[in-house]
This record gives C-alpha cells, sequence and structure tokens, in this order.
C-alpha cells in the first residue's frame, strides 16, 4: 500500500487522462486535498477520495473495482451520480471480468435448490420497509408500463400487471400459479380485479410474511395462498395460467431447460404461460462474468438472449404467442426507483446501511444505462400449452385486432 500511495499522484494523472478523453468536465481530490481537474472552469462533477484504497481501484479501472471501492465508501461524489456514471460508463465501466476460480469450481459441490434459496435471501430478506420506500405503494420491483411521458410510478405499475392480466386472459375462479411472487403485489391484484384463485412461491421467508400480511388485510386469506417452495419442487398440481414476473432471470442458463419442463408439466393443457423478464444482447466471453452484480446484487442470477429463451420453451413444448420488448419502460422505471431512493435517502439509511443503500443506488443507475445502450432489454413472453383437441382461434387474437378487447 505504501507504494501506491507514493503513486498517487501517478494514478489519478492517467484516470484524468482517460476521462479526458470523453472530456467529461470533473474534478478528483485526493486524500491531502490536492485537485486534478479535466477543465479549467464549468466542474460539473468532483469525487473526494475519502480512503487511500481508492487506488487499489485505479489500478485497472473498471465497473467492478469502481463500483466496489463506492460502496465501500472509498470515494463520494458531488453532483449528480446517475449523469456522471451516464458519461464514464463507455471509457471505464467495463462490466464482465474473469470469474473466480473458486466461486467457478464451487458450484459443482453445492446443491443448487440450496444456493438458490441462499441467493433469494440474500437479496430479498431486506426489511421490506426498505423497498416501500422507494417501490411505492404496488411494492412492484419489476418493470412497469408507461402509457405517457405524464405516468407516474404507481400508475405504471398497476398498467403493467393489468396487461399481464389480460395476455393471460384470467377468468373468476381460474387457478394461477405466480412463481417468484415477490411482495405479493401481482397475487393480490390479479385476485382482487380478476377473481382468479392464486398461488404464489417464492425463496424468500421476508417476501412470504409481507404477501400474507397484505393478502389478509384485503380479505383474500380464501383465493391466495402464499408457500415458501423451489419451482422444482411444484409436484403434480396443475394450473390453468402460470406467470413468472421478474424470477428467471435467477434461473441461470444451466436450469432453464429444468424450468420450462417443470412451468410445461405445471400447466393444464390449454394453458398460457407469461414470463417477463430481462434479455441480454451481448455475448459473455467464455470464463467472464459480471462481477459486481454475481458479488453485491445478484448472485447467481443471469441474463439469457430472448431466441434462446423462445428456443427452450419450444424445446418443452410451448408454442410463443406473443413477445414484447418493454425496454425503454424499464429506463422510466429505474429512473423513478433512483429519484425516489435520492429523495428518501434519510429515512432508508435509518432501515439499511449506507453500504447496502449504495449497493442498490449504483446497480440501479448501472442497470438504467445498460437499458439506454441496449446491452439488455424486458420481455414479456406469452406462451400457450397447446391443445390439439380444440382447434380454436381464441388465444391467436392480435393485438391489433379490432375484437381483441382485453388487451388491446
Amino acid at each position: 500500500m505504501k507504494t501506491l500511495v507514493k503513486n498517487e499522484s501517478f494514478f489519478l494523472k492517467k484516470f484524468i487522462e482517460i476521462l479526458d478523453q470523453g472530456r467529461i468536465p470533473l474534478e478528483i481530490i485526493d486524500t491531502s486535498g490536492n485537485r486534478y481537474s479535466t477543465a479549467r472552469e464549468d466542474i460539473q462533477y468532483r469525487i473526494h477520495i475519502k480512503d487511500q484504497k481508492f487506488f487499489h481501484a485505479l489500478i485497472s479501472p473498471n465497473a467492478f473495482s469502481l463500483g466496489e471501492a463506492y460502496i465501500k465508501g472509498y470515494f463520494d461524489i458531488s453532483g449528480s451520480i446517475k449523469e456522471l456514471y451516464e458519461l464514464v460508463c463507455t471509457q471505464l465501466l467495463h462490466k464482465n471480468q474473469r470469474k473466480n476460480l473458486i466461486q467457478f469450481f464451487a458450484r459443482f459441490f453445492t446443491h443448487p435448490k440450496l444456493k438458490e434459496k441462499e441467493n433469494i435471501e440474500y437479496h430479498y430478506n431486506i426489511p421490506s420497509e426498505f423497498y416501500r420506500l422507494f417501490l411505492g405503494k404496488t411494492m412492484g420491483y419489476t418493470c412497469g408500463y408507461y402509457t405517457d411521458e405524464n405516468t407516474d410510478m404507481d400508475d405504471a405499475q398497476i398498467e403493467k400487471m393489468d396487461i399481464i392480466c389480460r395476455k393471460l386472459r384470467l377468468k373468476p375462479d381460474e387457478a394461477l400459479l405466480d412463481i417468484g411472487c415477490g411482495w405479493g403485489n401481482f397475487a393480490v391484484y390479479a385476485a382482487k380485479k380478476y377473481g382468479v384463485n392464486v398461488t404464489g412461491i417464492t425463496l424468500s421467508s421476508e417476501q412470504k410474511a409481507y404477501a400474507e400480511s397484505w393478502v389478509a388485510r384485503e380479505g383474500l386469506s380464501r383465493k391466495i395462498k402464499i408457500k415458501i417452495q423451489n419451482y422444482r419442487d411444484l409436484g403434480s398440481e396443475n394450473f390453468d395460467k402460470i406467470s413468472c414476473i421478474g424470477m428467471s432471470e435467477h434461473v441461470g442458463k444451466n436450469n432453464m431447460a429444468v424450468f420450462f419442463q417443470t412451468v410445461y408439466r405445471s400447466l393444464r393443457k390449454g394453458g398460457l404461460f407469461m414470463q417477463h423478464t430481462i434479455t441480454t444482447h451481448q455475448k459473455t466471453k467464455k470464463g467472464y462474468e459480471n462481477a459486481f452484480l454475481n458479488k453485491y446484487m445478484f448472485p447467481g442470477g443471469e441474463l439469457m438472449f430472448e431466441h434462446d429463451l423462445v428456443e427452450l420453451a419450444s424445446s418443452s413444448g410451448f408454442e410463443l404467442l406473443t413477445a414484447e420488448n418493454f425496454r425503454t419502460h424499464y429506463i422510466k422505471t429505474l429512473n423513478d426507483w433512483v429519484m425516489r431512493m435520492e429523495a428518501q435517502k434519510d429515512q432508508l439509511l435509518k432501515i439499511i446501511s449506507d453500504k447496502v443503500f449504495r449497493i442498490y443506488h449504483i446497480f440501479f443507475i448501472g442497470s438504467l444505462v445498460s437499458f439506454r445502450e441496449k446491452e439488455i432489454s424486458l420481455f414479456q413472453n406469452l406462451f400457450y400449452k397447446t391443445d390439439h383437441k380444440t382447434i380454436s382461434t381464441d388465444n391467436f387474437i392480435s393485438l391489433y385486432s379490432k375484437n381483441e378487447t382485453r388487451i388491446a
């Protein structure tokens, strides 16, 4: 470390050179108060170095090293962090790094169901009040749907849930399975508005407790059951419709074929399955990973290409009815979350640590930029378990048909 400290000036000058290529109006203030700038005036952003460990991040600056330095509090930023992230992402924020070999080999000796529960609890077993402060009254922790520029976050989440209900053609007293039911928002909405009987499954005890409390307050205990259950353990029970809203990102490439096969087996013939999921447009080099995402935000999470998802679903017996890309809606959703987090920061820090706040804050900003740069998208895929005995066009009505009243 002493060697690094002696070379603070060298590292900072090199760092400034990289940033100056993008003409970013930024100033860095080191631990001794020395200033390094990319411009003489109109400085809009300042990085205040608080700990000399920050210089480890400058040896090979990327999304992981700088992100980790930020969440550990090695530096602070004056000015909009979101704007600065957007400016430096093309110069510095390479998201994928080489996989940790110990973690790579450890996965061969870990039971997948136990690991999945551990991964989900890591992210979701944070007090529900933390999420409520920035997710709002719907507790919707996935992409909303903004009907116009004036749509607020809560209305966008309600519109998203209604779109899914209409796409699934939900009818009173049908049996709906919601895989990864989250805080229970979709289960409550579908039961209240469409009269279905819902079974919601999650691996998070915090989510189950919150969802059950919500169900009880709404007087829907006879309509909704919330379980701690892995999708692999669904057994022989069958459902008319199945939804999976923002959970299949946790499944992973190696398990996705089994996931689709399990969903197909659990769905009655002629039933519909809605998969609402983030997809990627970028191929990850073999032996590389998004280290920040895997270590700090979604351990075990993995994004897939849309065409690979459709192919695996088809191989399991499903027929694709519709696929819609809501990428720009997720940009708006994430922007709302970031703004709410920043506005509610003092309240949030009474519930969680500064480190946890920084993890979520920088992750949402990074995700917003990834959606904006078209590196990732959000697809709603509607799949049909074909019933050859019933030759009907009922599930094949175009969204643009004048006869379609359930979706359009």
